[in-house]
């Protein structure tokens, strides 16, 4: 990983694709306007190099003043990306955003705080509400919840990726929830949960790939932490649920009935 090598105390990579620019210039100024002093931000633009959305953020006047800019076009979940800011970044804890997300002023001071009162975290993660419109303005119809769901809640010290790697490049889906799993099987992430530190995310920007491959990444979760799922039950039926809904969506029917099976013979 990066070594520290200024004065940044957060990092905050927000990764964009095909993202209109007003939407993406909302979240860069949500980061912007953080109580907290020092904050790297580092734009990882996915955008194939022809697109329009590029050409956007080129000729946006100031948009990229003192921001890190990462050109590497994929699409889906960007693992390659997320491993380039991995390499990349300065500060002592990182967290990522979708272009569509946004956080309240206070959150990283919250969260810094957090972690300077108790130093046995190196990983934590936040409230999130979910957009169910990707309008710019804020509406009523989000849904909250205190779970973990979406990457931009998990904000991690520097040192937690020593221990749990970069993001597996192998799996065909649900990076976020490899690293939630990983994170789980060495230290249980602290929670802090405030109106100052949700983080409101699209959930149109994640979990972007077909139903089969939705259904074939549950099943590499399942074998990839088959010993950490023994030990957490309600997990492992989770992920069966999720198995085979996503193989029901994709019409594998057998495969449906399959998971279905496991998920109803695996007790709480």
């Amino acid at each position: 990983m990066s070594e520290k090598k200024d004065a940044a105390v957060f990092s905050v990579a927000i990764q964009t694709r095909e993202t209109p620019l007003m939407i993406l210039k909302r979240c860069i100024q949500c980061v912007r306007e953080q109580t907290l002093p020092d904050i790297e931000i580092i734009l990882l633009d996915s955008n194939d190099p022809d697109s329009s959305f590029k050409e956007a953020i080129r000729w946006e006047e100031g948009l990229l003043s003192g921001i890190i800019y990462l050109e590497i076009p994929e699409e889906g979940e960007f693992i390659n990306g997320k491993n380039a800011v991995l390499e990349t970044y300065h500060g002592d804890y990182l967290t990522f955003l979708s272009a569509q997300d946004t956080m309240p002023p206070k959150r990283l001071e919250e969260v810094l705080s957090a972690f300077q009162n108790d130093r046995s975290i190196n990983v934590l993660y936040t409230d999130m509400s979910a957009q169910q419109t990707n309008v710019l303005d804020h509406t009523d119809l989000e849904i909250d919840s205190n779970k973990f769901h979406y990457l931009p809640q998990l904000i991690f010290h520097r040192d937690c990726f020593d221990w749990i790697g970069s993001f597996d490049t192998e799996l065909v889906a649900h990076c976020d929830d490899d690293i939630w799993l990983r994170v789980n099987s060495l230290h249980l992430p602290h929670h802090l949960s405030s109106e100052n530190t949700k983080v409101s995310v699209c959930p149109e920007c994640y979990h972007q790939y077909t139903p089969l491959n939705a259904a074939i990444g549950y099943r590499q979760l399942l074998v990839k932490y088959t010993a950490l799922l023994q030990r957490n039950l309600p997990e492992k039926k989770r992920l069966y649920q999720k198995a085979a809904s996503a193989y029901h969506k994709a019409g594998v029917f057998h495969r449906y009935i399959q998971f279905q099976t496991y998920a109803l013979f695996t007790r709480k």
